[in-house]
């Protein structure tokens, strides 16, 4: 696909961006399992260079990942598993700031290099062998 990839890195508030223009699957799964949920917990898939809309946010890191996106309209998908539990919230380190995520947002490196590379090669959010599903929360 012919789109770019966004790599954050944080130091305190303070963040550099690497883009990548038209990087193969490879560079993508690379910067996915780079996020260490700590200074590298952010990274943006867009299927169209310079087009904003729609991307795919992979936040987190270190085993434990929420996917998140923008589709026109501002539309908000998450992937969510309902078929576990929402509570207890858990703390997660996504754009630079921690927060509190439904249980059933986190995902992990198996689900979420999935969701990516299924994501990379159609630039749509596909759900995953009908088990996980988009949520607009």
């Amino acid at each position: 696909m012919l789109g770019e990839l966004r790599v954050f890195e944080w130091k305190g508030t303070a963040r550099t961006e690497q883009i990548v223009p038209r990087p193969p699957l490879k560079t993508v799964i690379t910067a996915v399992r780079a996020l260490d949920g700590r200074g590298r917990n952010d990274v943006y898939l867009y299927p169209k260079a310079a087009v904003m809309h729609p991307y795919l946010c992979v936040g987190g890191g270190n085993g434990r990942y929420l996917l998140t996106g923008v589709l026109p309209g501002d539309r908000f998908p998450t992937l969510v598993d309902p078929s576990r539990p929402e509570l207890p919230k858990q703390a997660l380190r996504v754009g630079g700031q921690e927060g509190l995520y439904p249980a059933n947002w986190i995902h992990s490196l198996d689900v979420t290099l999935r969701i990516v590379e299924a994501f990379w090669n159609t630039g749509e959010f596909s759900e995953l062998e009908d088990v996980l599903v988009w949520a607009e929360p």
